[in-house]
């Protein structure tokens, strides 16, 4: 008996050597993937931090181009209007038709080229450092859907504006551009 006691010792010991090899492997495999998880989930937590800055920051930009296009509709609706020409800061007449669009071409971060309007950059102090511009553009004269092109009809002396405003948010990143046309 005592020797069926000395064989089952020393397989117990060969058995306990094995398993430890074997269980540092697997606990170093365990804490790869765990590794490997925490940084997957670090990198997806960044890029969501990244798109709701971004999405913070249009949203500021949409605002500021929306306070800019109401600033200038302002102007267009003024029972006095000024003259249009360019050199009056952000007023102009109508572009040539073959001429690239007028909000395409101007030098937006020329202050000359827009519209000073100190109210408008007091409000965007509030935005957290957000610009807004604008400039208004007197626009051709065209026939009002329904008006007669005859030489004897009354022609309706209606002046269309259009108010292109663009808003850039606090990072200076997005850039937001709207317009609006009327009829006055």
């Amino acid at each position: 008996m005592n020797m069926q006691s000395d064989l089952r010792e020393s397989l117990v010991r060969n058995g306990r050597q094995a398993q430890r090899g074997a269980a540092m492997v697997i606990a170093l495999v365990m804490l790869l993937v765990l590794t490997l998880l925490a940084t997957a989930s670090a990198r997806m937590t960044l890029l969501e931090e990244r798109m709701t800055g971004n999405t913070q920051d249009r949203n500021v930009a949409f605002q500021a181009a929306e306070a800019a296009l109401r600033s200038g509709e302002d102007i267009a609706q003024a029972a006095v209007i000024p003259v249009f020409g360019g050199a009056n800061g952000g007023l102009y007449k109508p572009a040539d038709p073959d001429d690239m669009p007028l909000w395409e071409s101007l030098d937006w971060n020329s202050a000359a080229a827009v519209h000073a309007d100190a109210a408008l950059d007091a409000a965007m102090e509030d935005l957290g450092g957000a610009t807004a511009d604008y400039i208004v553009e007197q626009l051709p004269r065209v026939p009002t859907p329904g008006e007669s092109l005859a030489a004897d009809a009354t022609v309706d002396e209606a002046t269309f504006y259009r108010v292109t405003a663009r808003g850039v948010g606090m990072a200076g990143n997005a850039r937001v551009t709207l317009q609006t046309t009327f009829k006055r």
